[in-house]
């Protein structure tokens, strides 16, 4: 998952912090290690931003097993399976922010597939991640609306500073063939202040799934 955010004033999008922005878009990583298949879905230019933000991915392989949907709202259809997705765009960051964003991810192999969350960093130059935090939550779409809504959250798979969660990684469990998981995403500015005016930050989520041995 590739985030965006560019810190203004406060929940930073154009507040203290101001433009957050998060370009969602998957992009698949497909490793054969020991006849082991590993792919990864990127939430790719993910922008967070106290100022403007722009964002994007860069095209890879196409995967075979571990997909995004592209709609939330529609069924696991081969159409409706893709491996990046634009994400939305979050503004007025400040310490009190607090947004989400939900995906969904398909497992289109024959084999069960562990699923870990981290990220990687695009551009920090002024070392956001120490103060941004992001948590992952199960999020189980009771009516197939494709929207997070009040009691559909479960389980928190981690809570931390993005630093944290690219170093630690957050694991969410096992993923069986042609099942759809969902995930949301929530971020909050709890360690942004007005030192953070006029900074940005682009970083990479990222969901890889790794088969599990028989």
């Amino acid at each position: 998952m590739n985030i965006k955010l560019i810190l203004r004033n406060r929940y930073l999008y154009r507040g203290i912090l101001s433009v957050f922005l998060i370009l969602f878009s998957v992009s698949s990583i497909v490793q054969a290690t020991s006849a082991v298949l590993e792919e990864t879905v990127k939430v790719a230019g993910t922008s967070f931003s106290v100022g403007e933000t722009t964002g994007g991915g860069d095209e890879e392989p196409a995967n075979t097993a571990l997909k995004i949907l592209a709609d939330s709202s529609v069924s696991a259809t081969d159409s409706n399976l893709v491996d990046s997705v634009d994400g939305p765009a979050f503004e007025g960051i400040t310490q009190e922010w607090s947004d989400q964003f939900a995906i969904k991810v398909y497992n289109k192999g024959s084999n069960a597939m562990d699923l870990v969350s981290k990220v990687d960093y695009v551009s920090d130059p002024d070392v956001l991640r120490d103060d941004l935090y992001v948590e992952v939550l199960e999020w189980n779409d009771t009516n197939s609306n494709g929207v997070v809504d009040a009691g559909e959250t479960g389980t928190s798979y981690g809570y931390d500073t993005i630093l944290r969660m690219r170093n630690d990684t957050f694991a969410l469990g096992s993923i069986s063939p042609n099942e759809t998981r969902g995930f949301v995403m929530k971020f909050d500015g709890t360690g942004v202040s007005d030192s953070n005016d006029g900074q940005q930050a682009v970083y990479d989520f990222l969901i890889t799934g790794t088969e599990t041995s028989e």
